[in-house]
């Protein structure tokens, strides 16, 4: 074939990539429209399709809330007793400690704090027991409250009141409520310890068994007779 003078044989056109001819051929190729008008969304071969909606970020921390809540009611009844578990926490934990009245940042210092804690305790009592009254989760502020309560018996009313088989009016009791706040990644950042108020055990008869004793040596006067005689 003969070319005018100064035409030159044209090169191939630009070659296309398989995907947009895929996705040329399917604008003519798609479902039929089921009614005059509508759309049909282009979609071109091999498009990744958008993965499953991830749970939001409150679900997570509620599955956060009730793993925590388990490790936590197993934790707990056993602080005094055993070493305690401090993976449950995160490395810049905050522990305000409401009792001494300090306040820690980090792990090794809460570690630290909680040793001294019970260092005290050990030597407060000489037999002690800490009861978990309530625990509760609360996802709307991402935290755990914890109720407890400290039963023992001081070592100086053991040795004032050596003597005495019945031991239970000696023991003490007190009330603490904790705090635990938990970050993003589920473990605790936060420990707020409330001041322990001392339970005030049942008042015992002594007074009594004293006006018994005083009105039995005259020393005290008698209750006055509230019946009238009648008249002769």
């Amino acid at each position: 074939v003969a070319l005018p003078l100064g035409k030159r044989e044209e090169g191939p056109g630009p070659e296309l990539h398989n995907g947009c001819l895929d996705g040329l051929r399917s604008l003519f190729e798609g479902p039929p429209c089921p009614y005059p008008g509508a759309l049909i969304p282009f979609q071109a071969p091999g498009a990744s399709h958008p993965s499953p909606a991830t749970p939001s970020r409150d679900q997570s921390m509620e599955e956060h809330l009730a793993v925590m809540y388990e490790r936590l009611r197993q934790e707990l009844p056993t602080l005094f007793l055993r070493s305690h578990d401090y993976t449950l926490y995160s490395m810049d934990v905050e522990f305000i400690n409401e009792i001494l009245n300090i306040r820690t940042k980090g792990r090794t210092w809460y570690v630290m704090s909680l040793t001294l804690c019970r260092f005290l305790a050990w030597n407060y009592f000489a037999q002690f027991q800490l009861e978990v009254l309530q625990l509760t989760r609360h996802p709307e502020n991402w935290t755990l409250q914890a109720r407890w309560r400290l039963v023992g018996l001081p070592i100086h009313m053991l040795f004032l009141r050596f003597y005495r088989r019945d031991k239970e009016e000696l023991y003490r009791t007190f009330d603490a409520y904790s705090t635990f706040y938990l970050n993003s990644s589920g473990l605790i950042c936060r420990h707020h310890l409330d001041k322990l108020t001392p339970s005030h055990s049942p008042p015992t008869p002594v007074k009594k068994l004293l006006v018994g004793a005083l009105v039995a040596l005259g020393l005290s006067e008698p209750e006055p007779n509230l019946h009238m005689c009648s008249k002769a």
